[in-house]
């Protein structure tokens, strides 16, 4: 085992460590505000910071078939984390089971009074019993969401919701196992076409098969919270928002699990750094491009149905929130990723890397949370219980995670690509050293 196997074993294992201890004190805090905060505000802060872990594991599942099927360097550098990441699927369905409580009346088990006063609370359809409205068949609404909640109603029902949330874990926990055991094949065998082919097999129908899944669990988990409100361009946000997740935390364990046991500053090493810098920076532009183009149709359409979506999110102190996304989810990192050198330094990548993570739970956020206050942020025991309970899931997520990392080599040893270089044709992504006297 080579010196450089061992340190990223340590640091990984060191890194899991400090991730669950910070988690389980992260859920000790969470769950110590349900008593004083109530069953509803518990619900909706553990959705909020689901959200986000969850979309970690299957953004890398997603990359992990993208980069069997399209090939290239960049795919051998983060096969390993990402093959890591779509092992911890199995407990993050385990995670999402106490939200299957949101289909009852679990309001009721620490039941504390929240008003719906405010001048927006019209914005969105509320339940004073339920995570999701429209599964209360207590639910009193006005005759026209009335109308529109009872034309949805063949989709929107509890045993629907469940089956596609069971099916979609199962194809997901599936698709990932069945790519980590054929990589142990070759970790065990060798490399060989027919085991190439058979990854792709996986891959190439799972990429599609995954669309699918996340048009279904976007509007699942998220759109259905605001039930009258739908968006055909949603489910590109939520979904292509895991992958760019998933990006940067690819790029943060690159940098992490070699520094100091590697020379991040070598010719090979900037190469792989500018190919990781230069996914965010694409990632970065499309997601603006998208969650813009949403903005635009909604806006032009202007109608009934839609436009209460950013009118629940443009007031009551959430639209301080809509412009830090603007800037730090965009033109932040837009700016600093621009620049070739940016890229190349691990410095600034593992930097602009954390941020944006930052900015996608931000990002979900603003998503999710308007839903239950529309035009109205009120910064207090539920805004601590938000973050209480995000540090705890994203805590534990981190420190499993990491753990799998532990558990193979830095890179996949049979891996083809291992004795190729990435392939650039600008001339200063090779240091020349300084031979004058």
């Amino acid at each position: 085992m080579s010196n450089l196997t061992v340190r990223v074993k340590e640091r990984a294992l060191k890194a899991s460590g400090l991730a669950f201890t910070v988690g389980l004190v992260g859920l000790l805090v969470s769950i110590s505000l349900l008593f004083v905060t109530g069953s509803q505000a518990f619900f909706q802060s553990y959705l909020t910071a689901y959200i986000l872990p969850s979309g970690l594991a299957i953004g890398c599942l997603a990359l992990l078939m993208i980069q069997h099927v399209s090939g290239g360097y960049w795919g051998y550098v983060v096969r390993r984390p990402c093959e890591a990441g779509a092992r911890t699927l199995p407990f993050v369905a385990i995670m999402f089971l106490p939200l299957f409580l949101g289909l009852t009346d679990v309001y009721k088990f620490f039941p504390k009074e929240h008003e719906h006063n405010s001048p927006e609370a019209h914005l969105n359809v509320h339940s004073d019993n339920r995570l999701w409205a429209w599964s209360d068949p207590d639910l009193e609404i006005e005759d026209h969401e009335k109308i529109v909640l009872d034309a949805k109603k063949g989709y929107l029902s509890d045993n629907f919701f469940i089956i596609r949330t069971v099916g979609a874990f199962a194809l997901w926990i599936g698709m990932g196992l069945g790519l980590s055991a054929l990589a142990r094949v070759e970790d065990s065998k060798g490399w060989s076409p027919s085991l190439k082919q058979s990854m792709q097999y996986i891959s190439g129908p799972g990429i599609v098969v995954h669309a699918l899944v996340i048009l279904l669990i976007s509007t699942d988990w998220s759109m259905s919270l605001q039930p009258i409100w739908y968006s055909t361009m949603y489910p590109v946000i939520f979904g292509f928002g895991q992958i760019l997740s998933a990006m940067a935390l690819n790029s943060i364990v690159f940098i992490y699990l070699r520094d100091g046991g590697e020379d991040l500053n070598d010719s090979r090493n900037r190469k792989i750094l500018r190919d990781l810098g230069s996914f965010l920076l694409g990632f970065t532009v499309f997601w603006t491009y998208i969650t813009f183009s949403q903005f635009l149709l909604i806006w032009s359409a202007n109608l009934k149905e839609e436009v209460p979506y950013y009118l629940a999110r443009s007031r009551g102190g959430w639209e301080y929130l809509t412009w830090a996304l603007g800037l730090g989810h965009f033109l932040i990192p837009f700016l600093v990723l621009l620049f070739r050198e940016a890229k190349r330094r691990a410095d600034v990548l593992w930097k602009v890397a954390v941020f944006i993570l930052v900015m996608r739970f931000a990002d979900i956020y603003w998503q999710i949370r308007p839903a239950f206050d529309p035009g109205h942020w009120d910064i207090g025991l539920e805004t601590v219980q938000d973050l209480a309970s995000f540090t705890g899931l994203m805590g534990i997520w981190i420190g499993l995670f990491f753990r799998e990392v532990s558990k193979y080599g830095l890179y996949p040893e049979n891996d083809p690509r291992k004795d190729t270089e990435p392939v650039h044709t600008v001339a200063d992504d090779v240091i020349i050293p300084n031979t004058a006297h």
